[in-house]
């Protein structure tokens, strides 16, 4: 469980989200706060994004570095665009599907690592 709150002030108070529910996590510098992605919805922490990172894998999940705003969890990734170096967590893409862009320069090491995490994974 982590704890995260239902809009980026803190006003709602906090929730406990269970983990194997988180998507990826975004860091967004406009509102200094990391945003945490379900299948439908968005939820807010605060601090660093490396801290939530190591924090999260040293518990048994196995989060990997997309680039350096985002990471994702790699038993939720379902498919890798790769062309587009991006990875869906559903199925049915459509064009309101959420994706977490992977970068150029960590392309090579997050796909060695997915391959090994979860080998369901379908690249097209």
């Amino acid at each position: 469980m982590v704890s995260v709150t239902s809009d980026p002030e803190g006003l709602s108070g906090y929730i406990d989200l269970h983990v194997d529910s988180i998507w990826f996590i975004s860091y967004k510098r406009i509102i200094d706060r990391l945003v945490v992605h379900t299948e439908t919805n968005k939820y807010y922490m605060t601090g660093p994004l490396k801290y939530c990172m190591n924090a999260l894998n040293k518990s048994g999940c196995n989060f990997i570095y997309a680039d350096r705003s985002n990471i994702f969890n790699a038993d939720n990734a379902v498919s890798i665009n790769t062309l587009f170096k991006e990875v869906y967590f559903e199925e049915e893409i459509t064009k309101k599907s959420k994706r977490c862009e992977i970068a150029h320069n960590r392309y090579d090491e997050a796909i060695s690592r997915l391959e090994v995490l979860n080998t369901n994974v379908i690249f097209y």
